[in-house]
């Protein structure tokens, strides 16, 4: 048995382990009526192969599923079901028209993004729009690349299921994985 689980890092060991042409699947659910995937199957694929073996290794699918009813009226995106599989749901056609205010953290977020944010309803409703390409674009490089962190927590821990770290640390893991491969996309987009 090799021992190179524990002693070669990642960013070494996943690339010699995988397949190659290995690219995880992307499955494809129809979208009901009023709903689309903002991103395609190819946007996906693309991603995953700009982003390389060291975050896509034990990722064994990605599917762009129907809109997930468990949260509520919460905002869903997308979810790692372990063990290697990302689901990112269909969302509703823009502009989103949706009930009292978005929590500071959350609109925050989507702005960063490029969503435009207004109140509407006399403060009752919130409107939010995604101009040109914003919502693909979020899907992709906030949504995809969050769960592809959770993902590399969880596969690097070889934890098939359940809490390894805390919820609060789980997030924190997969937002600063997720921003540091924006960093490195970009740079490789721009040519640096």
């Amino acid at each position: 048995m090799s021992s190179s689980l524990r002693t070669q890092p990642r960013r070494l060991r996943a690339p010699r382990r995988m397949r190659a042409p290995f690219v995880p699947r992307v499955q494809v659910a129809r979208p009901p009526a009023g709903f689309l995937h903002p991103a395609s199957r190819a946007d996906v694929l693309d991603l995953l192969r700009r982003a390389g073996a060291e975050c896509t290794y034990g990722l064994r699918a990605v599917r762009l599923a129907a809109p997930s009813r468990a949260d509520g009226d919460g905002l869903l995106f997308g979810r790692l079901i372990v063990p290697g599989r990302i689901d990112l749901y269909a969302q509703p056609v823009p502009p989103w028209v949706l009930p009292g205010r978005l929590p500071a953290d959350e609109e925050d977020r989507l702005r960063r993004a490029g969503a435009e944010i207004a109140p509407a309803g006399g403060g009752t409703q919130t409107v939010v729009a995604w101009p040109g390409d914003t919502l693909r674009r979020f899907m992709l490089l906030d949504v995809l690349l969050h769960e592809l962190g959770h993902h590399v927590l969880q596969h690097e821990r070889r934890a098939p299921a359940g809490r390894i770290v805390r919820t609060r640390d789980h997030e924190a893991f997969a937002e600063q994985f997720a921003r540091r491969c924006r960093e490195r996309l970009e740079l490789v987009t721009t040519g640096e």
